[in-house]
């Protein structure tokens, strides 16, 4: 021992001088100010980019915006999904490169301290510790800067990717743009509204069929009727336009009378199964608004009833006439009910309990007062001119006065148009069916009896259904009065469903934080690092590097440098507790200041100054070859990968808009999730080749003939991926550079993972049997009723949006329906496929020239003769002409006169004339008229239908051999008859210009300016065709969709066929990409095949009682080593590969157990004696490693590494001590002789 302390001692004499103190100490280039001020500068700019992103986002709703999906480009999908990820990486890969530095010298700095530090310094560790337990450590140690850096370390490596991975996603956003519209909100005046209400009984009472478009009116809204709108173009389903317009309304509220001295008498009839009854009742007394005087009511009632006896209920209305309108006459008579609008009688009877004939108990009459407002309010339409919500303004409603709504007008109308409905209902039985409202009136009879046709109901809800019915018949009245000829132009705005990309604002903000600490502690790192004590020449990364700083900087007289073998034994746990108690101080010596380890206090006894004892005498391996942590790893990563495989079919949200809190939280971890394992993966495994690092290097000595290239002088950085990469790519193990390599990718992975759950339309069809047909599709017929079309509903509609919104039919054709027999709601958009009838019309137009008109002077209509391609000469008539007035510009569409009405040729053809800016009997010539002749081909076909649940015809196409039947002339000119009824005037009644349009040519004019808008009032003929064509396609389809019934027969009975369809369910939701998650299961599966590699190759590559991760741990194994005078320049040759390989020529390295001469033997880093023999030295000049090292081995892999086994005998440890003395002098005098290392 004394010998040995005398070599130390003549070496220490001949180590240079301690460095001079003014050259700049080494700091690496991650944590020099360039560096710092750059990373701080990047991630504020990412910051800052981030911020503005969102604002953007939450001002504009979005950052792109696209009407649908299918509009965005594919590249855009994957910009959005993977950049955001990507930048991620990159700026936690940075990040990574100052923290690991930070870390892993942490313990130079601590020790650089003046005024000396804890010994536990020398034992401190935070790079070859898993993450987490770094701020830990920190905490413990109280080096709060550390704390601070691995802090933000974890939270950068495991959040900042899974934040941005979620950052922009693809929704739904409402947008909202201001727009000019033109409505119509003018009312007609009273005498023209008395008129048109006239007009309405006279076609009701003469026609025995009009079929019309009243159910369009009620569809825009059954509660208010408002002014058309013309709507902007926008294919947008979901579009809303929020408007200001006046809305009218109407509100009955009754009065009940319960009747004591109601009669009835029975009449025999020719049925042998019915009667007639005669109910009679007067005096009946109702509140009124005279003070002297109440409403008084009679009425005299015939019905008939089965003979048979049973419950049944009587139910009659009828509205409050100023006069009798009807040669039978109302069935109340009243006096002094002018504040009522109609009168009621139910009667609910037991003629099985109640035997007393000719006496009701049960009956009660009822009077009901309408009141008609009007108030401001904004109106909300969707795209279709449907009414979807109406906000009131209270303050604003008002009653309406007689001259803005003729009541008596409507009462009359509405009680001829019951009197209809009621024949109809005494012949067919049927016609609740055919209204909305399930009512039964009596005139002149009301058929009672058995058989649930009408349901019972009690006396409210049947004035609830009267009420429905007074109020949907003010609607269709009230929007059938507006003025079509008076528009006006209007502010209104629109509010239209996009899907956007939008920033998260939670996420943003999140990452925005991250950044924002990582550039504060950044700028502090700028301060704080410059002005640390640091006493590093260079990186201490490499063996060498660690050697040198010993060999310079600790005294020879420390504990640990002492020639005892206890501490070469100790694990790192005893090593830390021991050092508890001393501390490291700067001491003055001859050859400068060095380190010194003292004891805290100097009275301290030798038993707490001595190694305490442990019950393990290793370390704990790395957890990576440690089986049951091998097995828990490899278990969890082929989870991963069979998880990632199944949620190719098992994980999604169906539908992103109809979530739970639990689907929302699945939602959520689906987006970030993923990001979240990859970067534990990528956590985990940087972990394990942290610690390969150090295994690879210590198990390549403990074999021997390590050379100094490969082992000692090896650096691997900052111990991240990329640096090992970088530092291995070359000459590298092949392990270390493969575990790198995968690492790398890990990167990849985590950007990969960012995308593996995608916002996607997807669609699912299954086959379905809930839809049947109404009708034959085979039994098409045309009617022989006198039939009319009352199209202004249809015109209404044009003027709101100039494209009728029916269900059942495209740009072409009309559909037969197809009802479901049962319907669920669906919280996806669900289409439905099936084959149907369609009819269709193709009207095919050319100019033609008509001479000039003949003029009848007693109606003042004009007329043309026309020459039809048959040859026949056709008279045609402008039936809504005016005598003497000036057209401005104006289409109307020609009808045949009473003999040409006779020749279907002629009726099939259809003639348009537009004329502009000229008078009405101004001879035409071609500067201010276009007529075209139109010849119209009417077909049925089968077609492919696809429709949504309401019935709306999204597309269509026609089947193979589709057509069914192609109609005659006649059939056409049925049509034409039909439809052309249409440009008819409503009444002969007065001279109001309002009855005088020609609809279909105020359509056309419609038509044709939306397309081709022009400030000249002339008509291009090539524009004209194309809006007359679409025109008459309207009307067509619209007739149609109303009145199909008239043409197929309907299925009698309950049972209806079925029909083969095809339900096609699209769901806007997050679904799985499988390119994605397949690219993650692969890089997955490398993850778990290295990992196994590394088990399998180095679970026993390195045995010793400690893994040398700390300055502290290396120190006994180098102390007391041969080489030890050499450290310092082999330090300084390490910066010199060229110096390295003259040095590695001629020695080489081995770590194990020596002979030291006593029973366990000493660890010992030293020259590999086999080397020395190959360059000259004699066998008796060479340390004797002892063979029971590989005895040890086993010893480690059976107990741990239990350092108590006999080693040599004396003899050998005599023989040893002289060879090494001898060894050591040839060796200085060779150095100096051969001069091979520099001084």
């Amino acid at each position: 021992m004394n010998d040995g302390d005398t070599d130390t001692d003549h070496r220490e004499n001949e180590r240079p001088a301690q460095p001079d103190r003014d050259v700049r100490p080494w700091v690496p280039w991650t944590l020099r100010r360039p560096f710092l001020c750059s990373l701080a500068g990047l991630f504020l700019i990412f910051g800052i980019v981030l911020e503005v992103l969102r604002q953007v986002s939450e001002r504009k709703h979005g950052l792109v915006i696209y009407k649908t999906v299918e509009e965005m480009p594919k590249i855009i999908s994957g910009v959005y999904i993977y950049v955001p990820v990507a930048l991620a990486v990159v700026a936690v890969t940075l990040w990574q490169f100052c923290a690991a530095d930070a870390l892993r010298l942490e313990p130079y700095f601590q020790l650089a301290k003046p005024e000396g530090v804890s010994a536990t310094a020398l034992f401190t560790n935070y790079t070859f510790r898993p993450d987490a337990m770094a701020p830990i450590i920190a905490v413990c140690n109280r080096h709060w800067l550390i704390l601070l850096i691995s802090t933000l370390s974890v939270g950068f490596r495991i959040s900042l990717p899974s934040l941005l991975s979620g950052l922009v996603v693809l929704t739904e956003a409402e947008l909202k743009q201001a727009y000019n519209v033109t409505t119509w909100p003018k009312l007609l005046d009273e005498d023209t509204q008395e008129s048109w209400f006239a007009a309405q009984t006279v076609r009701e009472t003469n026609h025995s069929m009009i079929r019309t478009t009243d159910e369009f009116l009620l569809y825009r809204s059954f509660d208010y009727a408002t002014a058309a709108v013309s709507m902007p173009i926008d294919e947008n389903e979901t579009s809303v336009l929020s408007i200001n317009q006046t809305v009218y309304w109407s509100e009955l509220s009754c009065q009940n009378s319960s009747l004591t001295n109601i009669t009835w008498q029975s009449y025999p009839t020719e049925s042998d199964i019915s009667n007639l009854r005669q109910w009679r009742t007067e005096g009946v007394s109702f509140p009124s608004g005279h003070e002297d005087s109440a409403c008084i009511v009679n009425f005299t009632l015939n019905t008939t009833k089965h003979q048979q006896d049973g419950a049944f209920q009587l139910r009659y209305w009828e509205p409050i006439l100023t006069q009798s309108v009807s040669s039978q006459g109302p069935v109340f008579g009243n006096k002094h009910c002018e504040d009522y609008a109609l009168l009621g009688l139910f009667v609910d009877i037991d003629e099985g309990s109640q035997k007393i004939a000719g006496h009701i108990s049960n009956a009660t009459a009822f009077a009901c007062s309408a009141k008609y407002q009007s108030a401001e309010a904004q109106v909300k339409l969707g795209v279709d001119a449907s009414i979807s919500e109406v906000e009131v303004n209270s303050s604003t409603i008002k009653e309406l006065q007689k001259s803005q709504f003729f009541d008596e007008g409507f009462r009359e109308f509405l009680y001829d148009k019951m009197s209809l409905l009621d024949y109809s209902n005494s012949q067919t039985r049927k016609a609740s069916t055919k209204t909305s409202l399930n009512y039964q009136s009596s005139r002149p009879i009301l058929d009672l009896d058995q058989s649930g046709l009408s349901p019972a109901v009690d006396l409210l809800e049947y004035q609830n259904q009267v009420a429905r019915f007074w109020k949907s018949e003010f609607t269709i009245a009230m929007n059938k009065l507006f003025d079509v000829t008076i528009s006006t132009n209007v502010e209104a705005s629109q509010a239209t469903t996009f899907v956007v990309l939008d920033v998260l604002s939670k996420p943003a903000v999140t990452a925005e934080m991250f950044l924002l600490t990582a550039v504060l502690l950044l700028l502090l790192l700028v301060i704080v690092y410059p002005r640390r004590p640091n006493f590093l020449q260079s990186d201490p990364g490499s063996i060498v590097a660690q050697c040198a700083v010993v060999a310079d900087l600790f005294t020879h007289e420390n504990p640990l440098t002492k020639f005892d073998n206890k501490f070469s034994h100790a694990t790192s746990q005893q090593l830390r507790r021991w050092a508890k108690n001393f501390k490291c101080q700067w001491t003055d010596g001859p050859n400068g200041r060095k380190i010194d380890i003292v004891p805290v206090c100097s009275n301290m006894s030798p038993a707490e100054l001595a190694l305490p004892l442990s019950r393990r005498h290793t370390d704990r391996r790395p957890h990576f070859v440690i089986l049951p942590w091998f097995l828990a790893e490899c278990v969890l990563l082929m989870g991963t990968v069979v998880t990632y495989g199944l949620s190719l079919s098992a994980f999604s949200v169906r539908d992103i808009n109809y979530r739970s809190n639990k689907q929302f939280g699945f939602m959520v971890f689906l987006l970030f999730g993923p990001t979240l394992i990859s970067s534990l993966v990528s956590s985990l495994l940087a972990s394990v080749l942290r610690s390969l690092t150090i295994i690879e290097t210590w198990g390549r000595l403990q074999k021997g003939r390590a050379s100094l290239q490969k082992t000692l002088a090896k650096n691997y950085g900052s111990h991240i991926p990329l640096s090992i990469l970088f530092h291995n790519i070359c000459q590298g193990p092949a392990i270390p550079i493969a575990l790198s390599i995968i690492c790398t990718l890990g990167l990849f992975h985590t950007i990969v993972s960012g995308g593996m759950f995608e916002s996607q339309n997807k669609a699912y069809s299954e086959k379905v049997t809930n839809l049947y047909d109404l009708s034959d599709n085979t039994s098409f017929r045309i009617p022989t009723s006198d039939l009319q079309f009352d199209g202004i509903g249809l015109m209404l509609n044009h003027l709101n949006r100039g494209t009728p919104i029916f269900p059942w039919q495209d740009d072409q054709h009309a559909f037969l329906p197809m009802p479901f027999s049962d319907i669920k709601p669906e919280i996806t958009t669900v289409d439905y496929t099936a084959v149907t009838t369609g009819i269709g019309a193709d009207p095919r137009c050319h100019q033609i020239y008509l001479d000039q008109p003949q003029i009848d002077h007693l109606s003042g209509l004009q007329s043309w003769n026309y020459t039809n391609p048959s040859g026949l000469t056709c008279t045609m008539q402008d039936q809504n002409a005016t005598k003497g007035a000036f057209i401005k510009r104006s289409i109307s569409y020609l009808q045949p006169d009473s003999v040409s009405s006779m020749d279907p040729s002629c009726q099939s053809a259809v003639v348009v004339l537009a004329r502009w800016d000229t008078m009405m009997r101004s001879p035409m010539n071609t500067q201010n008229y276009i007529a075209l002749a139109c010849d119209v081909s009417i077909a049925v076909r089968q077609s492919e239908v696809t429709f949504s649940g309401d019935g709306t015809v999204l597309s269509s196409r026609p089947t193979k051999d589709s057509t069914v039947h192609n109609m005659s002339h006649s059939e056409v000119a049925h049509f034409n008859g039909v439809i052309m009824s249409y440009t008819k005037p409503y009444t002969p009644l007065g001279n109001a210009s309002f009855f005088h349009l020609d609809w279909a040519g105020m359509m056309t004019v419609a038509q044709y300016d939306r397309h081709h808008a022009s400030s000249q009032l002339s008509f291009e003929p090539e524009y004209l065709i194309t809006a007359v064509q679409s025109t008459y396609q309207q009307i067509f389809r619209a007739y149609l969709s109303f009145n199909m019934d008239l043409y197929y027969r309907a299925y009698t009975g309950f049972v209806t066929p079925n029909v083969a369809a095809t339900k096609v369910s699209t769901t806007w939701g997050l679904f799985p990409s499988p390119v994605s998650i397949i690219m993650a299961m692969v890089l997955l599966s490398l993850d778990v095949v290295m990992v196994i590699i590394v088990f399998t190759a180095r679970s026993t590559y390195f045995r010793a009682p400690r893994i040398p991760t700390t300055l502290g741990s290396l120190i006994p194994w180098i102390a007391n080593s041969n080489m030890i005078s050499d450290f310092r320049e082999l330090a300084r040759i390490g910066k010199s590969k060229s110096q390295i390989y003259q040095v590695q020529s001629e020695r080489q390295y081995r770590f194990g157990l020596s002979d030291d001469g006593t029973d366990d033997g000493r660890w010992l880093l030293d020259y590999d004696h086999s080397n020395l023999e190959d360059i000259g030295h004699e066998l008796d000049q060479f340390p004797h490693w002892s063979s029971a090292s590989r005895f040890l081995r086993g010893r480690f892999s059976q107990s741990h590494g239990a350092g108590d086994v006999a080693i040599a005998s004396s003899t050998q440890r005599a023989s040893y001590t002289s060879r090494f003395t001898g060894y050591i002098g040839n060796l200085i005098k060779r150095r100096a002789k051969r001069h091979t290392l520099p001084p």
